[in-house]
């Protein structure tokens, strides 16, 4: 199922409303679409594998699984997020704030930047025509990962109503939370996706054969239309090094996922 962001449309059921609101006269903005995502129900995928080898500010770096296919180690916590785009002219917000057991965190982003590589696949005048995102820091209605060549296969190849990329501030108990790998700013990469749920009711990833998903099965993941969440990762930039994490290009990862999103599409002409 592809799902579109239109006004008026119910998406998953109970899990999303989707509807538009007009501007009024006293609206600031400029002509355009701008989407406001609220987001609640987070849980934190991310499972520390055997001895600290590196930390940063006494949180783990490696060894680390920051995907966790098997879902052993999803809890839940609290926490919500708040987005704010103009996915054309590629300007706004996302603030997020949540619970670990290394404390209070937070996670500011008014800056948006492409990736090294392109930012969706659409189909396009045929389902035997794909065309791929190029440059675009705030993409919407694209397919991600997987065998798309949009991202890599860390996840299934995933429908995403919208998908950022940029530099982001993390904090910790109120202290900036620095990347200390990528100098001389000491801010992290962010990415976030609102999309089809990729995780069954046991928090697993999943082939469509019923088992459970790995980075070689990129073309075979399993996906769930009628479920929406909002996922929010930052880490550093990917290095030439591998290291005993998950994945192992990157020295840091830290992803959360929110299960209870709303979505709100303003027009204004």
């Amino acid at each position: 199922m592809k799902h579109q962001i239109y006004p008026g449309i119910l998406i998953g059921g109970l899990v999303i409303a989707l509807w538009a609101v007009s501007a009024g006269a006293d609206d600031k903005e400029k002509n355009g679409t701008y989407i406001s995502i609220k987001a609640s129900e987070p849980v934190l995928i991310r499972q520390l594998m055997g001895p600290v080898v590196n930390s940063v500010n006494g949180v783990p770096a490696e060894p680390v699984d920051g995907f966790n296919w098997a879902g052993s180690a999803i809890r839940t916590t609290e926490g919500k997020a708040r987005i704010n785009v103009d996915p054309v002219a590629n300007t706004g917000s996302i603030n997020a704030e949540w619970e670990d057991e290394y404390g209070y965190w937070t996670f500011q982003q008014t800056m948006f930047m492409p990736p090294n590589h392109p930012t969706g696949a659409r189909i396009g005048s045929s389902r035997d025509t794909i065309t791929m995102v190029e440059g675009d820091p705030i993409t919407t209605n694209v397919y991600l990962h997987g065998d798309t060549g949009a991202g890599a296969p860390l996840v299934p190849t995933v429908f995403n109503l919208l998908a950022t990329w940029g530099p982001v501030k993390v904090t910790l108990n109120g202290e900036p939370f620095d990347n200390p790998f990528d100098g001389p700013a000491p801010m992290w990469i962010g990415h976030t996706m609102l999309s089809e749920g990729i995780r069954d009711a046991n928090g697993a990833v999943r082939t469509t054969s019923g088992e459970v998903y790995d980075m070689t099965r990129g073309s075979e993941g399993q996906t769930y239309p009628d479920d929406l969440v909002f996922h929010l990762a930052f880490h550093d930039m990917p290095g030439p090094d591998m290291n005993t994490s998950v994945p192992p290009v990157w020295s840091f990862f830290y992803q959360v996922a929110f299960n209870n999103v709303q979505v709100k599409v303003r027009h204004k002409d």
